[in-house]
C-alpha cells in the first residue's frame, strides 16, 4: 500500500529542496517507493496517485489529468530526478504535466508535496509539487527482468541493471508495453474501433563520487508513445506520436561540515506529432545554483535559478504556425530548523519573467509537538503559474493574460506510533485570474475559443488519513471533501469529486501476500455551467503477489472486479474489468 509521510522513517527532499527526516517536515507530504508500486501492481501512473490522499486521478483515452487538492491538473508541478517537465500542447488546454509519458517501470520513488511551492518552485507549483526519482545505482550488481501481460492484450516487458563500483554507481533501465485497447468513445462510429497504444521507455543515472566531498551525476530519460484517439464527430482515429526527454548533469560539493552546494544544468523537450495535423514541442532549460548553510539546530538555503522555455506549433489544418520564447530569472531564500517542540519553515522567493512583471512568493509553516506521536502543523503561502507561450503566441492567445495566483492556509495534526498513524489537514485555497477559454469570445486572432482571466476561485477542503496494523492485517484509508468553487458564479470546478473515499487493506496468507482496495468517487460535473453530470462510482480491485523461488516473484492484479460502468470524462468509456499478472526475476 501508498505509505504516508507521516509512518515512514525516511528522508524527504522535495518539502524544502533540503533533506530532511519526514518526521521534521511541517508540510503534507507522501511517499511512494519501489517495493510499494511493485506490491500494488499498478499499470499507470495515474493509477498510482489515485492511491494517495488529496489526489484525483482522470483518464480520457489515454491522456491522464491530476489534480491535486481540487486545483487544476496545470497547477501541479512536476519534477524528474530534479529536472522540470511540462508541455504546452495546445490540445491540453493551457498546458500541464503529461503524466501518461511517465512510464512506471522507470520509477525508483515518488514525493509529493501538497500545497502552494512557488517559493522555493518558481511558477506553476499553485496546487503542489510531485517529483519522481529513476532508479540509481545499489550495492553490488543487481539486474532485474519483468514480464508482464494481460486483459486487451496488454504485454510489457522492461528489464535493467545497477551497481556500485567504488565511487561509480549507475541504474541503466529499459521497457515497452503495448496494448490493443478499448473503444474510448462508443457513442461514435469510428475506426479502428480500439484504441491501441504502444510505447517504449529508458532511463540513466549515472553517478561519480570524486572524493569523500564531491560527486557527480548524470541523468537522461526517454519515453516514446505511439497512441491513438477518436476525432470529434467520428472518422478515421488520429495517430499521434509522443515524445518526452529530460537530461540533467549536477555536481555536489560538501565544502565544509556546515555548508554545502549543488550546481545542476537540466532540460526536458516534450513533443507530440498527429495526423490531424497538430505538431507542438516544448523544451525547458534550467540552470540552478543551490547553497545550504547549517547554522545551529537551522539551515539557510540561497538559490539562484535561470530557466528559459520555448514552444513551437506547426502550422494545422486550421491554424498558423506559431513559436514563443520566455525567460525567467528567480533567487529564492529558504529557512528551516528544530528546536525541541518548534519546527519552523520559512521560504521567500522572487521570479522575473521577460514576458510578465515580477512576482513575489513566500511560505511560513510551524510545527508544535503537543506529546509523543501528536504534532499540530499550520502553515501560509502563495504561489502562481504564468500563461503558456501559447496562450499568449497562439492564435486563441493573449498577450495581455495575467498571471494566476493563489494564497493557501492550512491547519494539521499527526499522529504516528509504529503500528498506526493519523494525519487530519484542514486547507483554504484562494485562486484569482484564473485562466479560461470561452467559444463566444471574439478578442484573439482566432476569432473564437480565446484565452482570457476568467476570475476568482476557492477550493476548500479536509482530508483524513491513516494507517493501522493490527496482527497480520495492515489497513489503510483516506477520506477527502472538497469544496471547489468558481468564487464569481458560485459552481462546482469540473471532473472534481467534492467526495472520495480509499479504504485498502493487505495480509500475509500461506506465502502469499494478498491486498484489496476500494476507491469510491463521488458525483462530478463535466461543464462548468454545472449542467452536465457524471454519476459517482465505486471500485473494487484485488492484488496478490508471491515468491515462487529464491529469485522469482509472481504479482497479480483484477481491477474494477465488479466490471462497473462510469465515465471519468464525458463521453468517454472506461476499460471495464482488467486482469493483469507480471514475472519479477531479481537475484537475492
Amino acid at each position: 500500500m501508498a505509505q504516508s509521510a507521516a509512518t515512514l522513517k525516511e528522508v524527504v527532499v522535495t518539502a524544502s529542496r533540503v533533506a530532511q527526516p519526514v518526521t521534521d517536515v511541517v508540510a503534507d507530504v507522501s511517499i511512494i517507493d519501489r517495493s510499494e508500486i511493485e506490491r500494488l501492481g499498478v499499470s499507470t501512473v495515474g493509477q498510482l496517485l489515485a492511491t494517495l490522499p488529496g489526489v484525483q486521478s482522470v483518464a480520457s483515452g489515454e491522456s491522464v489529468s491530476v489534480y491535486l487538492r481540487g486545483t487544476e491538473a496545470r497547477m501541479t508541478a512536476l519534477y524528474v530526478d530534479g529536472v522540470r517537465v511540462d508541455s504546452q500542447d495546445g490540445l491540453r488546454l493551457g498546458g500541464g504535466v503529461p503524466w501518461e509519458m511517465i512510464a512506471l517501470n522507470l520509477i525508483d520513488r515518488v514525493e509529493v508535496l501538497r500545497g502552494p511551492a512557488s517559493a522555493v518552485y518558481g511558477s506553476d507549483a499553485m496546487g503542489g509539487v510531485i517529483q519522481i526519482f529513476t532508479r540509481r545505482g545499489e550495492a553490488g550488481f543487481t539486474p532485474y527482468v519483468n514480464l508482464g501481460m494481460g486483459s486487451l492484450n496488454q504485454k510489457t516487458v522492461d528489464a535493467g541493471f545497477s551497481a556500485v563500483q567504488g565511487g561509480l554507481d549507475y541504474a541503466l533501465t529499459f521497457g515497452r508495453e503495448q496494448s490493443d485497447g478499448f473503444d474510448t468513445r462508443p457513442d461514435l462510429v469510428h475506426t479502428p474501433d480500439h484504441e491501441a497504444s504502444a510505447r517504449q521507455s529508458s532511463s540513466v543515472r549515472l553517478g561519480y563520487r570524486l572524493s569523500p566531498a564531491h560527486r557527480l551525476e548524470v541523468t537522461a530519460l526517454n519515453s516514446q508513445l505511439d497512441s491513438q484517439y477518436v476525432p470529434w464527430g467520428g472518422g478515421a482515429n488520429i495517430k499521434v506520436q509522443s515524445d518526452l526527454t529530460t537530461a540533467s548533469l549536477g555536481w555536489q560539493a560538501q565544502w565544509t561540515d556546515t555548508y554545502r552546494t549543488r550546481l545542476s544544468l537540466s532540460q526536458s523537450r516534450s513533443a507530440k506529432r498527429d495526423s490531424a495535423p497538430n505538431d507542438f514541442q516544448t523544451n525547458l532549460k534550467t540552470a540552478l545554483f543551490e547553497n545550504n548553510l547549517r547554522l545551529g539546530a537551522g539551515t539557510v538555503t540561497a538559490v539562484l535559478e535561470q530557466r528559459q522555455d520555448d514552444f513551437k506549433a506547426e502550422a494545422s489544418a486550421w491554424d498558423p504556425a506559431f513559436s514563443g520564447v520566455r525567460t525567467q530569472h528567480a533567487v529564492a531564500l529558504g529557512y528551516g530548523a528544530n528546536y525541541g517542540k518548534h519546527a519552523v519553515q520559512v521560504n521567500v522567493r522572487q521570479d522575473n519573467d521577460s514576458l510578465f512583471t515580477s512576482k513575489q512568493t513566500g511560505g511560513l509553516a510551524y510545527g508544535y509537538t503537543l506529546a509523543p506521536n501528536w504534532r499540530v502543523n499550520v502553515s501560509t503561502g502563495t504561489a502562481f503559474r504564468v500563461p503558456t507561450l501559447e496562450q499568449v503566441y497562439g492564435p486563441y492567445g493573449d498577450p495581455q493574460l495575467a498571471p494566476e495566483s493563489n494564497q493557501n492556509h492550512e491547519l494539521g495534526l499527526r499522529y504516528s506510533t509504529p503500528l498506526r498513524s493519523f494525519n487530519a489537514v484542514l486547507y483554504r485555497n484562494d485562486i484569482s485570474n484564473m485562466i479560461s477559454s470561452s467559444q463566444t469570445l471574439t478578442t484573439c486572432s482566432a476569432g473564437f475559443f480565446c484565452y482570457y482571466n476568467v476570475g476568482q476561485a476557492s477550493i476548500q477542503g479536509v482530508t483524513l488519513s491513516g494507517t493501522q496494523r493490527m496482527g497480520p492485517y495492515h489497513m489503510r484509508a483516506a477520506l477527502d471533501l472538497l469544496d471547489p468553487s468558481n468564487a464569481i458564479t458560485g459552481k462546482t470546478l469540473s471532473l472534481r469529486a467534492r467526495k472520495t473515499l480509499t479504504v485498502g487493506v493487505e495480509r500475509p496468507v500461506a506465502g502469499w501476500h494478498l491486498g484489496a482496495e476500494l476507491r469510491a468517487v463521488g458525483e462530478r460535473f463535466d461543464n462548468a455551467a454545472n449542467t452536465i453530470v457524471l454519476p459517482g462510482y465505486a471500485l473494487l480491485s484485488l492484488s496478490a503477489s508471491t515468491q515462487l523461488a529464491k529469485d522469482w516473484r509472481l504479482v497479480v492484479r483484477l481491477d474494477n472486479t465488479s466490471d462497473t460502468q462510469y465515465q471519468p470524462v464525458g463521453q468517454f468509456a472506461n476499460p471495464g474489468r482488467r486482469f493483469y499478472t507480471a514475472l519479477q526475476w531479481q537475484p537475492q
